[in-house]
């Protein structure tokens, strides 16, 4: 302990849980309901309390009301994600979804209800079942969440840590034992102990607009040097966009009757999937937009002349920081509320993470995972997801981890001071060099992964490509990346994980030969449900990626795939 004590501050804890958003959050009420006794710490990179990416949504949440049949749910989802589904894993998040949901009202959020006072419902993408129920102010229902959880784990004593950014896991065998990282604004090193770490960090992107800037990948590439899998990674979020600002809450207009037309003042959606239209996923909008920009009838329009008036009401901006965003769109000259405005594709996340067993414990021990860390969407993403996903896994993986730690089994080990010295001396060591700084190696990631046949047009030589250049970067350009001080050393450990989350998605991207649910290969435009009704799996094999395949485990299941499935509504090829 003296040794240890001479590197950095020592923070013991039972509980440590990485990721102060919606799922952490839960999960840390959870811990301190069940067991009031129990230390739970709560440790964010971001500032102290601003609840993650949920207070950046805006509020809407998915909920199977009583009376509604979960089955049919869990069966649409199979559907829309072309048989890529864990039903089991649905089918409980769903089952607990107005549990939560009830858990919100009574915390004091408040939903959109008609004059009737049933709540108001958006059905999403063309499906009959699934649904989001939007907060009653446009603007403020994600920040109004994470106000209420926050206030909530205060109530209860748990503890929360900000600016501080997790680096590495520390294990004895095969059982994590704690984990170390630093502040990023004083630049102190901290040790903490714990019988459990859950993990709940989101996975990364390419920091492509301010929603999007925290999420990084680093905690993936720290999950996944302790050696458990990873999954999905082929999958990446492109999403509808205004060109000259990103904006999130637009995609409740399209079941409402928006619409995108292309240059000629067409609805092209109408192209692709005479069906659908444009009431459905943004990953086949996106990938309509690229062939009709190959075909040379670009730019595209946001056009809203077909919404009736009292449901232009349900999206309008009302408060908070989606005013000040609408706001700027204004002053851009995109008032999309009133005219057509041009929008474009941007790629933004990945939908990857980390392989657990349906109650979030990965394959080392004390290590578990939940939220936007364990992932469930391969692609296709419905409006309200997130925050209902969060929220109930968050506190569902909660419970498991208070009862790991209420096991016999979860005695403290010690930990080593020469190992955790080591990990020290390397993360501090590219400090105060010269080299390049981290947003040139951003940029130059940037711009291997944003070309329209990498992200969208997917084929064996643009991927392959892309990765000849992204190995250059890594040769090259990333062993000289240095930090002036504690702040650049942040976002150097970011511009690492963008990097691993890039290798991540081009090798997956390059693995799967097929198109399925959000991801489509130019070269191979069909589903291959023979070969490819998979999960791509990510493995460390003699310190190398490794990629296989886990088929999905429909002897278990209830539904299986149907046919046709969702991705056939479109044609594309």
């Amino acid at each position: 302990m003296n040794n240890l004590s001479k590197l950095g501050k020592i923070v013991e804890t039972d509980a440590l849980i990485i990721g102060g958003g919606s799922s952490g959050l839960w999960a840390a009420n959870k811990i301190k309901s069940l067991d009031s006794n129990l230390d739970v710490l709560v440790v964010d990179k971001g500032a102290r309390d601003w609840g993650g990416l949920m207070s950046m949504s805006g509020g809407d949440f998915d909920v199977v009301f009583p009376g509604e049949s979960v089955d049919d749910w869990v069966q649409e989802f199979v559907y829309y994600w072309d048989g890529l589904c864990e039903q089991d894993l649905m089918e409980k998040l769903l089952t607990h979804s107005y549990e939560r949901f009830k858990d919100y009202e009574r915390l004091g959020c408040e939903f959109l209800k008609k004059p009737d006072g049933s709540y108001k419902g958006v059905p999403q993408r063309g499906l009959k079942h699934v649904k989001m129920y939007p907060s009653k102010l446009k603007g403020t229902g994600g920040k109004d969440m994470a106000q209420v959880v926050i206030k909530e784990a205060e109530r209860l004593g748990v503890k929360r840590m900000g600016r501080t950014l997790v680096t590495e896991l520390i294990k004895n065998g095969n059982k994590v034992v704690g984990v170390v990282g630093f502040n990023y604004r004083s630049g102190e090193f901290y040790i903490f102990k714990a019988k459990a770490v859950l993990i709940t960090t989101g996975v990364g992107g390419w920091k492509s607009s301010y929603m999007q800037n925290s999420a990084t990948g680093e905690g993936m590439g720290m999950v996944f040097k302790a050696g458990v899998k990873l999954k999905n990674f082929e999958f990446a979020r492109v999403w509808n966009v205004p060109r000259l600002y990103s904006y999130e809450g637009q995609t409740a207009l399209f079941p409402l009757g928006a619409r995108f037309i292309n240059a000629e003042g067409e609805p092209f959606m109408d192209r692709y999937s005479p069906v659908l239209g444009n009431n459905t996923d943004p990953h086949y909008m996106t990938l309509a937009m690229a062939y009709e920009a190959r075909a040379g009838r670009a730019p595209f329009y946001l056009d809203i002349s077909q919404v009736k008036a009292e449901d232009l009401e349900l999206v309008k901006p009302q408060t908070g920081w989606q005013v000040i965003n609408y706001d700027k769109l204004v002053e851009l000259g995109i008032d999309y509320m009133k005219e057509n405005t041009e929008w474009m594709p941007q790629l933004q996340r990945s939908f990857g993470g980390v392989d657990t067993d349906i109650e979030g414990r990965t394959s080392v021990e004390g290590l578990f995972a939940a939220g936007c860390a364990r992932p469930l969407v391969p692609g296709c993403y419905n409006g309200g997801f997130a925050l209902f996903t969060t929220s109930v896994m968050g506190s569902m993986v909660g419970e498991t981890v208070a009862d790991y730690i209420g096991s016999s089994e979860t005695s403290s080990f010690p930990l080593e001071a020469d190992e955790v010295k080591e990990i020290k001396k390397q993360l501090y060591h590219p400090l105060g060099k010269p080299g390049i700084p981290p947003k040139e190696i951003l940029r130059a990631i940037q711009e291997v992964v944003y070309p329209i046949d990498v992200c969208k047009l997917k084929s064996e030589k643009s991927l392959q490509n892309a990765l000849s250049k992204l190995e250059e970067i890594k040769e090259d350009l990333l062993p000289q990346m240095t930090a002036p001080d504690a702040h650049y050393l942040l976002k150097l450990r970011e511009v690492q994980g963008i990097a691993f989350v890039t290798e991540l998605y081009l090798r997956a991207s390059l693995f799967r030969k097929e198109s399925r649910a959000g991801h489509y290969r130019e070269d191979y435009p069909k589903r291959d449900d023979q070969n490819w009704l998979k999960w791509v799996m990510i493995s460390k094999k003699d310190g190398e990626i490794h990629l296989d395949t886990e088929p999905v485990p429909f002897h278990k299941y209830k539904f299986q795939p149907p046919v046709p499935s969702y991705m056939d509504n479109f044609r594309f090829e």
